[in-house]
């Protein structure tokens, strides 16, 4: 929708994007990224082409007539904000986050882990959610700990955890095809920014009963590493160095806890051994 600010922090359009000069390339199966210290482009099939620049810039080009505005906008929300993100410096981490009286816990896991059920359910139990998939991690000059800054405030849902939770809600699917669906909190959404106090790691199919294990130091910065959110867009030396950095301390200031569950889980116990770590 056309818009108007006597701020503006990014402008999106619609338009034909530039050619760049790319000093690196590759592909995740349907997206592929060129890039170079200050541009992004990344086309999805053959859905639509996006260039980011400068931290501020993200024009859309869309391949096909017949995509609805939404899917053109999820991908916006998704790695378009995440070149943003990059191109500022600031390391987006795939964590839920929940509002804790000391600051943040941040919950991860790999798909299928059961992070997003796991918040649903902490929801249903009262627990003031901050952000469903994406937590931006920043450090202030002058502040040892790492802050947290909430994303989209929207849950996102597979079927299974829909009809675990009862919920009927199914108006927004994510993308065609895909049983995931979208339940809007807006009217709650936080822009505050709150240190990261704990960090919780779910881990699915690797045991046959929950099991719990603290940790700390390189065994926790090796972890949590692996949940960088479009973790493609930093492995250039200088955002290289941007996740040591930033992870290293955070973790120096937080708990961190790993949580391996089986294949196979009842959501209620998984979600009583998260809520005795908060």
């Amino acid at each position: 929708m056309p818009a108007s600010s006597p701020h503006t922090d990014v402008t999106i359009t619609i338009d034909v994007i530039p050619q760049i000069y790319a000093t690196a390339t590759f592909s995740t199966g349907r997206i592929t990224y060129y890039m170079n210290d200050r541009e992004l482009i990344f086309t999805v099939g053959d859905l639509a082409s996006y260039y980011i620049a400068d931290g501020n810039r993200v024009i859309i080009s869309p391949l096909t007539t017949e995509v609805e505005d939404r899917f053109l906008r999820m991908f916006v929300l998704a790695g378009a904000m995440a070149g943003i993100l990059q191109q500022r410096k600031q390391l987006p981490l795939h964590a839920a986050g929940i509002v804790m009286e000391d600051g943040l816990t941040l919950i991860s896991g790999h798909s299928g882990a059961g992070k997003s059920t796991t918040l649903a359910g902490l929801q249903e139990r009262g627990y003031r959610i901050f952000t469903d998939d994406v937590t931006v991690l920043r450090q202030l000059p002058d502040d040892d700990c790492v802050r947290g800054i909430a994303s989209y405030p929207m849950l996102k849902l597979w079927e299974q955890s829909l009809q675990t939770l009862q919920w009927n809600d199914r108006s927004f699917p994510v993308m065609p095809g895909m049983e995931k669906y979208g339940i809007f909190f807006h009217q709650h959404f936080d822009t505050q920014h709150y240190p990261v106090r704990k960090i919780i790691l779910l881990s699915a199919g690797e045991v046959d009963k929950i099991q719990h294990e603290a940790l700390s130091g390189s065994k926790a910065f090796t972890h949590i590493v692996q949940h960088i959110y479009k973790e493609v867009l930093f492995r250039q030396p200088a955002t290289r160095a941007l996740c040591f950095d930033t992870i290293s301390a955070m973790t120096r200031h937080a708990e961190t806890h790993l949580i391996r569950r089986p294949s196979v889980c009842d959501p209620e116990h998984l979600l009583n051994t998260v809520t005795a770590l908060l």
